[in-house]
Parts: structure tokens; C-alpha cells; sequence
């Protein structure tokens, strides 16, 4: 090859770097604002009890009235955050440790003495199906450090009524609330012997009705 077909050296191929425009670089950051947002309002705190597959529903969508949730199903989300850790998924307990739930008398006999368990808690030792058990379960009424409200509390004692063979009735959000007044100057759990001093069942009066 003739040496004066060569390219010169201002005529060689560079390699050149285009600026990214800045059209682009606006729309990734209004993006990037955006997706931190969804997941701010929609992640759930990435908890692991928010995603429900049950609750996920195919089809048209239902417009008619809408059922009340079923306070056993709430009952057993609300047991599983704040009580399965003692007394077990399985209502069963830790042996010597945290007395079971399944056929226990303190939650299938007297609703009067096991609401007042939930409000105030227990100290001491308790016999719980002919085993004493001596540790501490804490208020979950007024006085506890995120108090549970009454509809709240009835559905989880109407969920261990109900659960793992027992076959108690429910309890009402109205039979909690009214404990709850009951005991509103109460500051110091209950312990057996004071649990026991109560009536099996305190029966509230039905409203008297006004004349008109």
C-alpha cells in the first residue's frame, strides 16, 4: 500500500462520549420519587403478617351489602401477634412455663374471671388443670402499653373458646367494655385467690326501657 493512502492521524477513528440528555436523566429521578412513594404507602411496613392470600379475590367484584368479619378470624391474627409466643400456636403452652389454653377451666368456665385475666393480667402462681404454673402474663386493658380495645379482646377470647376442642361460647365486645369500667381503678394484676373471690359469671342487666 501506497504510504500516502494511509489516513492521516486526524483522519483515524476516535472513540466519542455523548453526554446522557438530560430528558433522561429527569425522567429517573421522577421515577425513582415514585416507586419510594408506592412503597412507602403500600409496602405495609414489609411486615410479614400483612400479605393475606385468603383475602385475594378473582372476578367481579362484589357490591351487594358487605358480611361482618368473623371475630375468630380476627381473634386468631390478634392470638398470634400477642399470645402464641407464650401459649403456643397450638393453644398447648410451655410445660412448667406458660399454662396451656386448650381445655383449660380459666377460659372454657367462667367468661366473668377470664375477661378480667385479658384486662388486668396475672401474678403469681395459678393451677391451671391440676398443674401450678407461677410466672406473669401482662395486662392487656387499660394500664398495658398498647392496650387492646374491647372489640379486640372479645375476639381473641371468643377465638380460645373455640379453638383446639374447646367449645365455649363467645365472648362479646359489650360483656368486655363492661368489665372494663368494672375495673378502671384497678392497678395491680390478679392473682388465684382474688380471680376466685369473683362470681363465676357477672350477669349484666338488661337496659331498662324508657317511656315515651
Amino acid at each position: 500500500m501506497n504510504p500516502s493512502e494511509l489516513p492521516s492521524v486526524s483522519q483515524a477513528p476516535t472513540e466519542r462520549h455523548a453526554p446522557i440528555p438530560g430528558w433522561i436523566l429527569g425522567l429517573g429521578v421522577i421515577l425513582s420519587f415514585w416507586a419510594g412513594g408506592y412503597l412507602f404507602f403500600y409496602s405495609g411496613g414489609f411486615r410479614g403478617d400483612v400479605y393475606d392470600p385468603s383475602q385475594i379475590t378473582w372476578g367481579p367484584v362484589n357490591t351487594g351489602p358487605v358480611a361482618p368479619p368473623d371475630p375468630k378470624v380476627i381473634g386468631k391474627r390478634l392470638y398470634t401477634a400477642n399470645c402464641a409466643q407464650c401459649h403456643q400456636a397450638t393453644g398447648l403452652g410451655q410445660v412448667g412455663v406458660y399454662p396451656p389454653l386448650a381445655g383449660s377451666e380459666w377460659v372454657l368456665e367462667s367468661k366473668n374471671r377470664l375477661i378480667s385475666i385479658l384486662h388486668k393480667g396475672i401474678a403469681g402462681p395459678i393451677n391451671v388443670k391440676g398443674v401450678l404454673y407461677n410466672n406473669n402474663m401482662p395486662a392487656w386493658g387499660d394500664g398495658a402499653p398498647v392496650p387492646l380495645k374491647d372489640d379486640q379482646i372479645s375476639a381473641i377470647l371468643t377465638y380460645i373458646r373455640s379453638e383446639w376442642g374447646n367449645s365455649a361460647g363467645p365472648i362479646t365486645p359489650e360483656e368486655v367494655a363492661t368489665k372494663r369500667k368494672e375495673l378502671v381503678g384497678m392497678t395491680n394484676p390478679w392473682n388465684e385467690a382474688g380471680l376466685l373471690a369473683l362470681p363465676a359469671d357477672s350477669a349484666t342487666p338488661p337496659p331498662v326501657p324508657t317511656r315515651k
